[in-house]
């Protein structure tokens, strides 16, 4: 083909592909364009003062935020999606927020993602998978009002046991049916996001960066008699969590690993179970059997820089080691980093 040709044929082609590209941008479209535009971070909120509580003592909400959020956060367990990809995806069929609220009769923060959409007969709605319930959202000048249906807060649909005791739901009562939001410094909603992290978020890189390597990683502990002795209702003298070399399983943005877990006990007992281990938020959620559709039944999580902390609150352990006794104090253990030889005993 000669060159004049080819430059004709490309000509052709970028005129076919530039309508196509035009199409697909004009697809990306956000229900509340001029409060909520497309890649752009955006905070509407209220936090309500004692003289309009007293007024309305039959309003349980105490503060309402909504947070449209493109900034990843690099401490989670599972994998982040970078901002420009973030961006590059709001609007495709619903743009996504966050939800913030605070009750006068429980203390703390509860929260729920939600996607919202524009549905021609009933207007802007935001709704949370599984039969969450939601809300729907009105332009007034430059706030929203929020026209509350009903929707779950913390818990929901693939909630962990430890969620699904927080969990709460934001009734629309008498006085909790409609809020007035306004628009809010974007810094504002970044502290109530920044808030709801546990505490081990900020100690150390995340487990996921740790487990990601070729090599072998083991965690253990020993315990001495002089511990022992002022715990006398832990029977564990030694456990360890070891990942062995080169296992990785599940999507990259939902790593897993089979995880090897050992312990000794004081009274010279020893078992072994590999079990399965995922990311989810900001722990790795284990499961005590891999037949059953257990997957939060206990939880590792980062414990400084060489350390990890594994959380067994309902003792699942003692389920996982064929029901091997273990005591009211074998709930929590710290674990170090350290040689994969500790991990085999």
């Amino acid at each position: 083909m000669s060159a004049p040709m080819k430059l004709q044929l490309f000509s052709v082609l970028f005129a076919l592909a530039v309508p196509t590209a035009l199409q697909a941008q004009e697809q990306r479209v956000s229900p509340l364009p001029s409060h909520m535009p497309l890649g752009q971070e955006a905070c509407f909120g209220r936090t309500y003062d004692v003289a309009h509580l007293k007024q309305h003592p039959k309003q349980r909400v105490t503060s309402f935020h909504l947070f449209r959020d493109f900034t990843p956060d690099a401490t989670k367990e599972m994998p982040q999606e970078t901002r420009e990809k973030l961006i590059a995806d709001d609007g495709d069929s619903s743009i996504q927020i966050m939800a913030y609220v605070r009750f006068r009769d429980r203390p703390g923060l509860f929260f729920n993602g939600l996607s919202c959409m524009n549905y021609p007969e009933s207007g802007v709605r935001c709704g949370i998978d599984c039969d969450g319930g939601g809300f729907r959202l009105k332009p007034s000048a430059d706030s929203l009002l929020l026209e509350n249906d009903g929707f779950v807060v913390i818990g929901g649909c693939g909630a962990s046991e430890d969620e699904a005791e927080q969990a709460d739901y934001v009734k629309p009562g008498a006085d909790d049916k409609v809020f007035r939001l306004d628009r809010k410094p974007v810094a504002e909603c970044r502290a109530l996001e920044d808030s709801r992290k546990p505490q081990w978020a900020a100690l150390g890189a995340p487990l996921r960066e740790r487990f990601d390597s070729e090599n072998a990683v083991c965690f253990t502990r020993s315990y001495d008699p002089a511990h022992l002795s002022k715990h006398p209702k832990q029977t564990v003298k030694r456990i360890s969590v070891l990942k062995v070399k080169g296992d990785k399983r599940g999507e990259d943005d939902f790593p897993y690993y089979n995880l090897v877990f050992r312990v000794e006990l004081k009274d010279g007992k020893r078992a072994e179970k590999t079990t399965q281990c995922g990311a989810d938020q900001y722990a790795f959620a284990c499961t005590h059997n891999v037949d059953v559709d257990t997957p939060r039944d206990f939880y590792l999580t980062r414990a400084g820089k060489d350390h990890m902390m594994l959380r067994d609150r309902r003792g699942a352990m003692s389920k996982m080691f064929g029901g091997l006794t273990l005591g009211t104090d074998d709930r929590i253990f710290k674990l170090e980093q350290t040689a994969t030889s500790a991990c085999e005993f």
